[in-house]
């Protein structure tokens, strides 16, 4: 499987185990803050129900001082937020009608684990578990050194 892209303050945290060039580095440097996506609006979508937008709000709440979320991660967000109220809902099916009615197995027992596998999924592109979060903080620059040139 291949790995996923890393930034260029990643490789040179990392000692520049690729060993890409200054020019190469410089450029992606330079293409990523090209990329930059503002995060001033984001709201949740009008398909979502009560509950989910309550989590969705929550989450950006949390989330606003580290500016890590922007308006192209709506959507994500938003599926994140629905999929975890669909969670929920099979976690009360299953209180509800045990978990051998009629002498079987509860069918909302395993949409409620591959629910929990999607909810994974999407927390981690999201940074909401602790190890999506250290992997973030390895290429976060210092605030002290932001006005420094690392090329």
């Amino acid at each position: 499987m291949p790995q996923n892209a890393k930034s260029a303050m990643l490789h040179i945290i990392e000692g520049n185990p690729n060993n890409k060039t200054k020019a190469e580095l410089s450029r992606r440097k330079n293409n990523e803050e090209r990329l930059k996506v503002s995060a001033n609006n984001i709201d949740p979508p009008s398909w979502l129900n009560t509950g989910a937008k309550k989590e969705f709000l929550r989450i950006t709440e949390l989330f606003k001082p580290t500016e890590v979320l922007t308006e192209a991660d709506i959507n994500v967000l938003a599926i994140y937020c629905d999929t975890l109220m669909d969670y929920k809902s099979y976690n009360t099916q299953i209180k509800k009608h045990g978990r051998f009615p009629k002498g079987r197995v509860n069918p909302a027992i395993r949409e409620k684990q591959k629910t929990a596998d999607l909810l994974n999924k999407y927390a981690n592109q999201l940074g909401l578990t602790p190890s999506a979060r250290a992997s973030m903080a390895i290429g976060m620059k210092d605030s002290d050194n932001d006005n420094d040139d690392d090329f």
